[in-house]
């Protein structure tokens, strides 16, 4: 079974009461309990540690929810994988194709794509925008 590419806007819904929390957190718990590894660039941490601060800051969230947040950063089943070249390239590639400022997206899309895999993802603008068969938008259903 190959790995599943997961990024952090995916994950951070799990911890959102939202229409779609459901849905993912039954997909994600299908997909580990199936023995399928879940993977994502060293970034996702970073992105969902400062998430998890934006919310805070804004008030989208408690300081205990996202305390209890934290704990599922850093507890959950993501083996994260650090960049080498060749992955570099391809986020770089990624983001030049999709006219973006910025390659943060792009190292999940190279990721999926050097590994054959899905990726999982609860950005629309990410999966409208790179439009493969291997991306699936797992959010809310507007």
């Amino acid at each position: 079974m190959p790995p599943l590419v997961v990024d952090a806007s995916l994950i951070f819904r799990l911890l959102l009461p939202t229409a779609a929390q459901r849905i993912l957190r039954e997909r994600v718990d299908a997909w580990v309990q199936s023995g399928g590894a879940l993977v994502a660039p060293t970034l996702w941490r970073y992105e969902m540690v400062s998430a998890l601060v934006k919310s805070a800051h804004f008030g989208a969230l408690t300081g205990d929810e996202a305390r209890r947040g934290m704990e599922l950063v850093v507890t959950f089943p993501v083996e994260l994988i650090a960049p080498d070249t060749r992955l570099s390239e391809a986020a770089y590639g990624w983001g030049r194709r999709l006219q973006r400022a910025n390659a943060y997206d792009a190292f999940y899309l190279a990721l999926a794509e050097a590994l054959g895999c899905e990726l999982w993802t609860a950005d629309r603008r990410l999966a409208r925008a790179a439009q493969q068969p291997w991306i699936e938008y797992i959010g809310d259903s507007k």
